[in-house]
């Protein structure tokens, strides 16, 4: 199911719960990798009973900073209605709630057909195995429910950096998702103000088969991007044949009024601590760093382009910047922030994904239940986690991820959907220089 797991750093307490179960004994037992998703998938159904569904009108609890409560792969977190917790919540304090019941055993069934995990002796479901189980049952309940996905952009659609491309089969997957009438949208950290030629750059892959396709204006319009997180939304449009431009949409029209009420005194606050920490930070790790200040965010990534900075530096500085803006000494920023480890670099952003998401629900007139985010960073310190309070979601490494999930869907919604399915590439290319180095390994590997 996984291609490369070892590039994520996985942390989940809905997850390591269910590891729990498999490896840590209790009274001198442990359980099977089916019979502990079995009882997840019972304790979710009994949840669900006594919650109800995330999304159905119950109010979300806040947070200390103002956000919504969530853990696991649950949603926002319901205010409790008696003082009854499910038996999922005692054993894992503070979950979420969820948008749709999971159909973990059919998603098992799944991973071990391609998998072997059932049969393995000595070595233990992963944390990435447990993921994706979880992954593939929330794909089984899109069918038929979802009107909107969104994606995070780097490492999601495409490498970091890099931009979607014709000959990229996860373009062709969009478009028809598009067709069908589903919502396709961005939620993205870029943030490009004003420059709306800088998106149609990075989706010009998309752009170029609609161009192809003679997609009508009606299809054109199923596509958005919010930019910053929350902070710039910009559609696509159709002005005349042959040309599909990205255009901003004005503030006034699509932002919510928790945005709307963000005073610019409070964002420069917010921005010159960030920046603060940020450079303290980079400094007691001794980092060659360059900083970018935007009119809504503040990050530092290598001064070189070959240069990586180590993930676990970039996780201590992520926290270190979170604790210090909600810890400030002149007292609490009132601007909801998101500081996150991108990877190959640290930002902190003006609102959260929860925000950019939630405005576009309103804007185009979608709930919750019908939306689901894809993305790759839900670990603490990753700006996809806040997605969790306002829609389904489904957890990715990489993009070759991402195909597969959309390749069962597509499957599911059948026809026209199930052709582009069928085209998805199985492997590298023939002639390609993956392909070639894959021939090599063989030819090496199988020498005597």
């Amino acid at each position: 199911m996984t291609r490369g797991g070892g590039k994520l750093k996985e942390r989940d307490p809905l997850f390591e719960l269910v590891l729990k179960w498999i490896t840590v004994p209790e009274w001198d037992m442990t359980m099977t990798l089916r019979e502990a998703i079995l009882k997840c998938e019972n304790l979710i159904d009994q949840h669900l009973e006594l919650r109800g569904a995330a999304g159905s009108g119950i109010p979300r609890a806040k947070s200390s900073n103002g956000t919504a409560e969530h853990n696991g792969n649950g949603g926002a977190k319901p205010a409790h209605q008696s003082g009854t917790s499910s038996e999922l919540e005692a054993g894992c304090p503070g979950i979420g709630g969820f948008f749709t019941r999971l159909p973990l055993i059919k998603a098992l069934n799944t991973l071990s057909a391609k998998n072997p995990v059932e049969q393995r002796r000595y070595v233990p479901p992963t944390l990435s195995e447990i993921r994706q189980v979880f992954n593939m049952a929330q794909v089984y309940e899109l069918p038929g429910r979802v009107r909107m996905l969104t994606f995070d952009a780097d490492d999601t659609l495409y490498e970091h950096g890099m931009d979607l491309q014709r000959e990229d089969w996860i373009v062709t997957a969009l478009l028809t998702l598009m067709e069908q009438g589903i919502y396709v949208a961005v939620v993205t950290a870029a943030g490009y103000p004003g420059k709306p030629l800088r998106y149609e750059s990075r989706f010009k892959g998309l752009l170029e088969l609609m161009v192809e396709r003679k997609t009508s204006k009606e299809v054109a319009s199923m596509f958005y991007c919010m930019g910053g997180e929350c902070n710039y939304l910009f559609r696509l449009t159709h002005p005349e044949e042959g040309v599909y431009k990205m255009e901003g949409v004005p503030e006034e029209e699509w932002a919510t009024p928790e945005i709307l009420s963000w005073k610019e005194t409070d964002i420069a606050r917010l921005l010159d601590i960030a920046e603060g920490a940020l450079k303290e930070a980079c400094t007691t790790m001794r980092l060659q760093v360059q900083f970018v200040r935007k009119p809504r965010a503040v990050g530092a990534f290598p001064t070189r382009a070959e240069d990586r900075i180590a993930y676990e530096v970039l996780e201590d500085i992520a926290l270190r910047v979170q604790d210090h803006v909600e810890n400030h000494a002149d007292g609490k920023v009132n601007i909801p922030f998101c500081a996150f480890n991108g990877n190959r670099d640290v930002w902190v952003d003006v609102g959260d994904k929860r925000i950019g998401i939630e405005a576009l629900q309103q804007y185009i007139g979608i709930s919750s239940v019908n939306t689901c985010h894809i993305g790759d960073r839900f670990t603490s310190t990753g700006n996809d986690l806040r997605s969790r309070d306002v829609a389904m979601t489904v957890w990715v490494t990489d993009p070759f991820e991402t195909e597969q999930y959309l390749e069962v869907l597509l499957r599911a919604l059948g026809d026209k959907c199930k052709e582009c399915a069928d085209a998805r590439p199985t492997g590298p290319k023939q002639g390609t220089e993956e392909w070639k180095k894959a021939q090599t390994i063989q030819r090496n590997t199988a020498a005597t």
